[in-house]
């Protein structure tokens, strides 16, 4: 990933990457919203946003960790500061919700691939694979701030070509205020389910920190509990 995503250009992009629904994101652009894509752990989100970039979509994402100074710029990619949102250093720059808000409200793009994360202070809760999950509503939070849009956005790496898929805003331009949080959530996490039951081999997140993997956990965690109890009597 690291040499390839240099290498990337607009035959490339013509070759190898396929899109689904692009007017969707291109019809919010043109209101002038700012636009939230809500991901999850699917694919490879670093071959998606950087396919989004030379197509002329100049994408921020949000990523949790601290800038790395790379040794051969040329030849790997590295997150650059100028179009990534560190969470964990927000001394680098700005206040990181700060400039999320700052840059919706000017029209820009945003990529959360956190949608399925298990961190978050504030959660909205619905039914994610047939269990009540918290979903967290940070992002949800900023983007009613800044009146944006947030599209669900899927995206996959298979056989060598990069699939991009938009499916039209969730937020309802924010009708109803903070009481759209929920439907947002529902809405996304009803879309994820979908595609993570049709391309489970795509879905990354019982690994990582997310909701699926702290259930699994959780439930592995009870049995081995059980299973304790039952060798103890």
């Amino acid at each position: 990933m690291r040499y390839l995503i240099p290498l990337m250009d607009e035959p490339f992009i013509k070759r190898y990457v396929k899109t689904e629904n692009l007017h969707y994101l291109d019809q919010v652009s043109k209101e002038g919203r700012g636009v939230v894509l809500m991901g999850g752990h699917l694919g490879n989100y670093h071959l998606s946003v950087n396919a989004l970039r030379i197509m002329g979509y100049p994408v921020t994402m949000i990523k949790g960790g601290s800038p790395r100074r790379p040794k051969y710029r040329k030849i790997q990619y590295y997150d650059q500061t100028h179009n990534t949102i560190f969470t964990h250093a927000p001394s680098f720059q700005k206040d990181f919700k700060q400039r999320m808000v700052e840059t919706l409200k000017s029209g820009g793009i945003i990529y959360h691939p956190g949608g399925d994360a298990a961190e978050g202070r504030v959660k909205e809760s619905t039914l994610f694979f047939g269990m009540e999950m918290g979903f967290p509503t940070a992002v949800v939070h900023l983007a009613h701030q800044a009146n944006a849009a947030i599209l669900p956005f899927i995206h996959f790496y298979q056989r060598g070509e990069i699939t991009l898929i938009f499916k039209e805003p969730i937020d309802d331009h924010w009708k109803r205020g903070e009481e759209e949080y929920r439907r947002v959530v529902k809405e996304f996490a009803n879309i994820l389910e979908s595609y993570i039951t049709t391309y489970p081999e795509q879905y990354m997140g019982i690994y990582g920190p997310t909701l699926l993997a702290h259930s699994y956990r959780s439930h592995q965690n009870k049995n081995n509990m059980r299973g304790e109890e039952r060798e103890k009597k």
